[in-house]
């Protein structure tokens, strides 16, 4: 915007090569009140973008020396907020699509009249209106969610320890003395706690790997040390509710580079939650593979009851729990949002595939660093 007096005007930019009709869109646009800056060339636009911020930016597709899809790019990147229109005498739908595709809002086709550029004018600016605001709404949203995970961090966690310290003292001090429908009631009230400080920890996670405060220490690593110690880690739960854990890997791995407690953490989560939902006599499996020499993959498998196709897309949504309504698998809701926010932290994907009644495969990808690479003759370099 610009200062007049005591109001501000809305500030349009035109770049273009044709001086009758950088002054005809001035006349038209300072006739409806906004403030017009022009310029006959890519350069000389671009400079004046950048130091008076115009609101929206008429900008002709073909000039000498700059083109205007080059201006689209700059400025869409310089100044988010800006409007963009492509003035064209090519009004085909390629190059509009192409437009769009750096940044502009829409195209006006040579030759237009006032009225074409009035409501165009109109219409653009009332859309920086909305997506300035859209964007206002969402930076609330964020500062709420924040404010919000700071208050469930000091005035959540602190309670829960102490009431979970109560739950154990009670249960040390009574002994044998309840009966044992109370024990099972005492038990449950663990239970509940037990999974409410989980879930604290995981929102909690969260939050720090969206603003970056998450410590991980990201070095160079064998992907088979973390399944390993994975595995180990997961392998008593597994003999107490009588599920094979089995690790299929090649015996060379290129290394990948990444944190080793999250990455655990992941494959921990993922054949934990396979755990809730293969049945005694059923089997986990743990498979490695390289896809090329870009990509390693993980593959953990089980023999469960599956995921419902409907109820696929969902998974890694915040607080999505999938188990069925007669199934009574407790858990944050959380875990498999973790795995995700982890993965793409290290550049990679997670992907899942499910039949019901025959089981799921989620597939981890990891990138191998460049300098990991097989060069020609086969060798590492």
């Amino acid at each position: 915007m610009i200062m007049t007096g005591k109001s501000e005007k809305r500030l349009i930019l035109i770049i273009d090569d044709e001086e009758v009709l950088r002054d005809g869109c001035k006349q038209v646009l300072e006739k409806c009140g906004y403030g017009v800056l022009t310029a006959g060339q890519g350069n000389e636009g671009v400079m004046l973008a950048r130091k008076y911020t115009p609101d929206m930016a008429f900008i002709d597709l073909k000039m000498p020396n700059m083109s205007g899809m080059e201006i689209i790019e700059i400025l869409s990147r310089d100044i988010p907020d800006i409007v963009l229109v492509m003035i064209t005498g090519f009004a085909t739908i390629v190059s509009a699509v192409e437009a769009m595709q750096k940044g502009a809002y829409d195209y006006l086709p040579k030759p237009f009249n006032p009225d074409q550029l009035r409501a165009l004018t109109k219409r653009g600016l009332e859309h920086r209106n909305l997506k300035i605001e859209t964007k206002r709404l969402r930076e609330e949203k964020d500062q709420m969610e924040r404010n919000f995970i700071t208050f469930v961090s000091h005035e959540m966690r602190s309670p829960l320890v102490v009431i979970r310290q109560y739950i154990e003292a009670l249960n040390a001090i009574a002994g044998d003395r309840f009966e044992q429908d109370v024990k099972e009631i005492i038990e449950r009230c663990a239970k509940r706690v037990h999974n409410l400080e989980d879930m604290i920890a995981h929102w909690l996670d969260i939050s720090r790997i969206e603003n970056g405060s998450l410590t991980q220490q990201k070095v160079s690593l064998n992907l088979d040390s973390i399944i390993s110690r994975s595995v180990e880690e997961m392998a008593p739960l597994c003999r107490k509710k009588g599920i094979a854990l089995e690790i299929n890997s090649p015996r060379s791995l290129p290394p990948i580079t990444g944190d080793t407690e999250s990455l655990v953490r992941v494959f921990t989560n993922i054949i934990g939650n396979a755990t809730k939902y293969t049945p005694q006599g059923g089997k986990i499996t743990v498979s490695v593979k390289k896809n090329d020499e870009y990509y390693i993959t993980a593959s953990i498998s089980d023999s469960g009851t599956g995921i419902p196709p409907e109820k696929l897309p969902l998974i890694f949504e915040p607080f999505y729990r999938c188990a069925g309504k007669n199934e009574k698998h407790g858990g944050s809701g959380l875990g498999l949002t973790f795995c995700k926010k982890i993965m793409e932290s290290h550049s990679g994907m997670i992907d899942v595939s499910s039949r019901e009644g025959e089981g799921t495969t989620f597939v981890l990808t990891f990138p191998v660093p460049i300098n990991t690479k097989r060069n020609g003759s086969g060798e590492i370099s």
